[in-house]
């Protein structure tokens, strides 16, 4: 090969490593957007956050202090539901009614039987990065990015669905709008 076809090479491995590089920061590499699986135990978040004022940390308490956020375990939901059961008097929250949600909460933390075989609810997450991909939550939350930021109004949701595409490229024009680092290292260790 002479020297000249050797330099005539470069362009063209410059284009595919371009590309490459354009095709995975842009494609679908986490959970897809729109995904919104069943839970075990629909959660009302309108009626948690927006009625009754409760904190997202409230229930997804290491978020400001570890990588993951942490799924509700069934004591911290017990926490308050040890108290107000399936079944509800009339109040100024609603009509007397039972929930059979929340029995089904009961069963899982095994309330009728002190607690001695209690489960944990099998709750499905949503959002997910590849597994080379870090997302320290604390690190966000403690540089004051809101939940919403990510996983957006969850507060009105019905149903809670993965918000935003959560890809490379989306995840690298919110570091540059906040001025933020974004090399590859940031992420990617």
């Amino acid at each position: 090969m002479t020297m000249r076809r050797k330099w005539a090479v470069i362009p063209g491995l410059i284009a595919l490593a371009a590309t490459a590089v354009v095709l995975s920061a842009y494609s679908g590499a986490s959970s897809p957007e729109g995904y919104g699986p069943e839970q075990p135990i629909p959660f009302p978040h309108q009626q948690h956050l927006v009625t009754l004022g409760m904190n997202c940390l409230y229930c997804h308490f290491s978020a400001n202090k570890s990588p993951d956020p942490g799924l509700p375990a069934v004591g911290t939901c017990m926490g308050c539901h040890g108290l107000i059961g399936p079944s509800r008097p009339k109040s100024d929250l609603g009509p007397q009614r039972t929930s059979a949600e929340l029995q089904k909460l009961h069963t899982y933390a095994d309330f009728a039987g002190g607690g001695k075989n209690a489960k944990p609810i099998p709750w499905v997450r949503i959002h997910q990065v590849p597994e080379y991909v870090h997302f320290p939550h604390m690190r966000h939350v403690n540089a004051g990015v809101t939940c919403q930021t990510c996983h957006g109004e969850v507060q009105k949701m019905k149903q809670v669905f993965q918000y935003a595409s959560l890809n490379m490229g989306w995840c690298i024009n919110c570091h540059i709008e906040r001025k933020a680092r974004y090399d590859c290292s940031s992420c990617h260790y």
